[in-house]
């Protein structure tokens, strides 16, 4: 289950997207969003949130939870006792289903109207849960080979979501993508070509860890030694081999880094949109 902090005991980071609700009954789609600001003194003032550009007291909401999912790490613990963490990640991975929707909804309801990033916004995030929800199903299911293959494009979904933020126009960019222009023939700003080595480039800028992860996962595409190590296991002079279509040599400690990465790269597709739905809201 969500994982609400009530406001009475705790307050998040200044600035930082959260969801706030006013009853426990209340679900997520219809939770408010917001962030936590101050006066200038630097007394508490409120949450700013949802499209009304109102700061509403603290007290008037029960609880409240991050848009983005934080304290992401593998306990030390021995592996055969990670796995209730492994079920504990896939949740919070799947709560971003109910996340993204509601952001995309308020995506949609803020400004004064619609623009042609946010129907892409929204193919992003369609992609982004279909992959997510196959990602989950099959782990679940001890398909962790056809699982990691999905960590690829959902790297590719925030690459060409960061793709808009590279142009001088992200609406004119949109509207290409939306009538069949490959992304990798448009240029940005500067007049690079949106190639994915290039948005890989500007990407890990951002977040540095992005290209190992691109350049790890971008080894299961093709057949490789990866390929061979999940089916080889060989241990001191002894060599075995399995043929299945299950896990095989797949650690609890395997599993949960590739949940987090999965749950990383929807971050940074949240803290996307929000920012587009806050300079949209801000700016009409």
């Amino acid at each position: 289950m969500l994982r609400w902090k009530e406001i009475a005991e705790s307050l998040p980071e200044e600035y930082k997207a959260v969801f706030l609700i006013k009853h426990e009954s209340q679900k997520i789609k219809n939770a408010d969003i917001g962030i936590l600001l101050t006066s200038d003194d630097g007394s508490l003032k409120g949450f700013l949130i949802d499209n009304n550009k109102k700061v509403v007291k603290l007290e008037s909401r029960l609880a409240w939870i991050y848009l983005v999912e934080k304290t992401l790490f593998v306990p030390d613990l021995p592996d055969e006792e990670l796995e209730p963490t492994v079920l504990d990640f896939l949740e919070r991975l799947a709560f971003f289903d109910d996340k993204l929707q509601r952001l995309t909804a308020w995506m949609i309801q803020s400004g004064k109207g619609l623009y042609h990033l946010d129907f892409y916004i929204t193919g992003i995030v369609s992609r982004s849960l279909s992959l997510i929800h196959g990602f989950d199903t099959l782990l679940r299911s001890r398909n962790y080979l056809s699982a990691l293959h999905l960590v690829r494009p959902h790297l590719d979904n925030f690459m060409r979501l960061h793709a808009a933020w590279l142009c001088s126009d992200p609406h004119d960019f949109a509207f290409k993508v939306w009538k069949g222009e490959q992304v990798t023939s448009i240029k940005d700003r500067d007049g690079k070509l949106l190639k994915d080595w290039y948005l890989k480039q500007k990407v890990s800028e951002l977040h540095p860890w992005i290209e190992n992860v691109y350049n790890e996962t971008s080894g299961f595409i093709h057949f490789s030694n990866k390929h061979i190590a999940g089916a080889v296991n060989t241990k001191g002079e002894n060599i075995s081999a399995c043929v299945s279509k299950n896990d095989n040599n797949v650690s609890n400690k395997d599993k949960l880094e590739t949940i987090m990465c999965m749950i990383e790269i929807t971050n940074c597709i949240a803290d996307h949109i929000f920012g587009w739905v806050s300079t949209k809201r801000d700016k009409g």
